[in-house]
């Protein structure tokens, strides 16, 4: 026990590192965007626009400024660039197409209807048309009092490590040493699997375009071995999204109070439910930075099982604090990182722990390598890493080296998850989804150490 301090500091050192990185890695973007990448698009935009001005009929010039002033962040001065090429052409439905597209990024969805169907109106090709009806599809889903919006994943996956069980059958148990039956030890196993979201959003029509907001979560497995695994998961929470006005630096500022439930089923009979509410607010800051933070309690209710019969030792309550920042660093690409603090509380305080955890990620859109489809290769790759530390020793092990005399530990695990995604993109609503990951736990009780390889593969389907 009195080593506990020094894993406290210890952890408290390795998160005040990694946030110093990942502060400097924001910084990097920052100036890489903000610095001398910036300064020559601002000098390019210059040019074009005194060009612009003494060819003011010059279709190409007057397109390559109003792309280059969007990608800078100038809607109003695109827009304005290209509506003068209209007063002396108003027959272009390249430009109407454009200016929809702008006026749509900036919330002008009237506006962007009225470009889009002049450009509908002068028959365009066929890709050119589908891209207009995807614009207004989301200009009539914008528009409406009432948003649905979701996600649904169907799929296959294999573990190296199915049943989260250590490599070795030797356990030094209170009883002495023992050896724990093969359905214990770590084992490979496949499993079908189906998990999905929803986010209902009903307008208020005030002046803040406040709203309620309902999510859910669902998901639902099953092994082809280890069935007494198979879980499902339900989430529901619902409550009202503040929106404040623009705030000085900040813009689409948001603050929501909600409800919680949960209901968990594992190897076909009930495994717990949960009850609370939550707090979450956020922002996008210096033009692009988005930030989100939130807090919520959870109290958790156990059933008992043939195979289970001390579940209830679990019930408990779990405080959870969340803080999130993303980024994007290109055109086609963002970074996020994301800082996470569990208080779990249960009957049982060996099960008790504090548990902290740092995540990072990028994704990357590029054109598709292997030319299935037009649209773009979606590339993810993850990296976290978890410290948790429980509140008293654990009876399960014997750490005293003499099997003579019982000696428990309190335990400390440490989790380091990796991996890769890629979305092969099919349509603007459905992909191919095959992810890579690989989980590594250690720990200095050996029952709770393990390593676990899995793949999976499936359609997602977006609504």
């Amino acid at each position: 026990m009195a080593a506990r301090p020094f894993k406290r500091r210890g952890i408290a050192s390795v998160l005040l590192v990694v946030l110093v990185l990942l502060l400097g890695l924001f910084a990097r973007a920052s100036a890489a965007e903000e610095g001398p990448g910036k300064a020559a698009l601002e000098a390019q935009k210059a040019a074009l626009f005194k060009k612009m001005l003494k060819e003011p009929t010059n279709l190409e010039v007057t397109f390559a400024y109003a792309k280059l002033a969007a990608r800078l962040g100038d809607y109003e001065g695109a827009a304005s660039a290209l509506e003068r090429l209209l007063l002396f052409n108003p027959n272009l439905p390249r430009i109407d197409v454009e200016l929809g597209a702008l006026y749509f990024r900036m919330g002008s969805f009237a506006l962007s209807r009225s470009y889009f169907e002049k450009a509908l109106a002068a028959h365009p090709p066929p890709k050119i048309k589908a891209r207009i009806d995807e614009y207004l599809a989301a200009i009539d889903k914008a528009l409406a009092r009432s948003h649905w919006s979701g996600a649904l994943f169907l799929g296959a996956q294999y573990q190296s490590d199915a049943n989260v069980a250590p490599g070795s059958a030797l356990i030094h148990s209170p009883i002495g040493d023992i050896l724990l039956a093969p359905q214990f030890v770590k084992q490979s196993d496949e499993n079908l699997f189906m998990n999905g979201s929803f986010l209902y959003s009903y307008d208020l029509l005030d002046q803040n375009r406040d709203a309620i907001e309902v999510t859910g979560l669902g998901f639902v497995n099953h092994y082809f071995t280890f069935d007494r695994l198979d879980l499902d998961f339900a989430e529901l929470t619902a409550g009202p999204r503040l929106r404040f006005p623009q705030l000085s630096g900040a813009k689409n500022a948001s603050f929501k109070p909600y409800l919680i439930l949960n209901e968990v089923g594992l190897g076909e009979n009930q495994y717990f439910y949960t009850y609370g509410g939550g707090i979450e607010y956020e922002e996008t800051v210096w033009r692009d930075l988005f930030l989100k933070s939130s807090f919520e309690v959870r109290q958790k209710s156990f059933s008992n099982a043939p195979d289970r019969p001390l579940s209830t030792g679990l019930d408990g309550r779990d405080a959870i604090l969340s803080l999130l920042a993303s980024k994007p660093v290109t055109s086609h690409s963002s970074l996020s990182l994301e800082f996470d603090y569990l208080n779990q509380s249960t009957r049982f305080s060996y099960y008790a722990n504090n548990t902290y955890a740092i995540s990072a990620g990028y994704d990357i859109r590029y054109p598709d390598p292997l030319r299935i489809t037009p649209y773009p290769f979606e590339t993810s790759f993850f990296l976290s890493r978890t410290w948790s530390l429980y509140d008293a020793p654990d009876p399960c092990c014997n750490t005293s080296g003499n099997p003579s005399f019982f000696s428990p530990s309190t335990r400390f695990d440490r989790h380091w998850r990796f991996g890769v995604s890629d979305a092969l993109v099919l349509s603007p609503r459905a992909a191919i989804v095959l992810q890579l990951e690989r989980d590594i736990v250690s720990s200095n009780l050996p029952l709770y150490h393990y390593t676990s390889d899995s793949v999976l593969i499936g359609p997602e389907i977006r609504f």
